[in-house]
Order: C-alpha cells, then structure tokens, then sequence
C-alpha cells in the first residue's frame, strides 16, 4: 500500500502554465511509491484565485481529515495563505500526525499550526 500525499495551495493559485511541473511532480511521487492526492483549490479559477479563503480551507482540511494521507506538501506561494486561517480547525490538525510541507507566504501558516500544536 502506497503513501498518500496531500497537494494544495494554500496562498495563490498556480497559474497553468506550471501544470505540466506538477504533472512530473506527481509523476515522480508515484515513482517513489506515494500516491499524490490533488486539491481542488490549485490553479486559478479565472478571478486570479484559487477558491475562496473559505473553499481552500475547506480543500486543506479535506486532506488533513483523510487517514490515509501521510504528508501535505503546499505548492503555493506569494501572499493569500492568511485569508485561510479563521476556517482552520486546529484541533484536527493538532491531533493530526501528518507532516505540513511549503515555503514563501506558507510561514504565516507554519507559525499558527505550531502555535496550536499540543504540547
């Protein structure tokens, strides 16, 4: 049985013109024997976001809440992953065991999730 592992974005959208990246990103996590779950929230919905603060929660939750993934690696960045916090539930996440992976705008996310760790 392979890994699952979470993809989303978190802050904003990719633009599609990186969709043939995340194909070979994909690509190569089933390679290495993971099985790559996409959000729905990644590309640009045409609005120059990827869903709503609310909707990409919600994707990120989604991930968070499903047992069978190990790790969530967050392909964003830039400055919209704030708009996501007030729709975190982290009480999930805190009793969650799955590793959080992203960079950039991702450290306003970090620093809140590690703030409500248990202790």
């Amino acid at each position: 049985m392979s890994h699952k592992i979470g993809i989303t974005a978190c802050s904003n959208p990719m633009h599609p013109s990186f969709s043939a990246d995340l194909a070979r990103l994909c690509q190569i996590l089933r390679e290495l024997g993971f099985d790559p779950v996409l959000s729905p929230c990644l590309y640009d919905n045409g609005s120059g976001f990827s869903g709503t603060g609310a909707e990409r929660a919600d994707a990120f939750m989604n991930l968070y809440c499903d047992p069978e993934i190990t790790d969530i690696f967050d392909v964003s960045g830039g400055d919209m992953a704030n708009e996501v916090l007030p729709y975190l539930d982290f009480s999930v996440i805190a009793a969650s065991s799955k590793r959080f992976w992203g960079y950039s705008d991702l450290t306003v996310s970090y620093t809140h999730l590690r703030a409500h760790e248990t202790k």
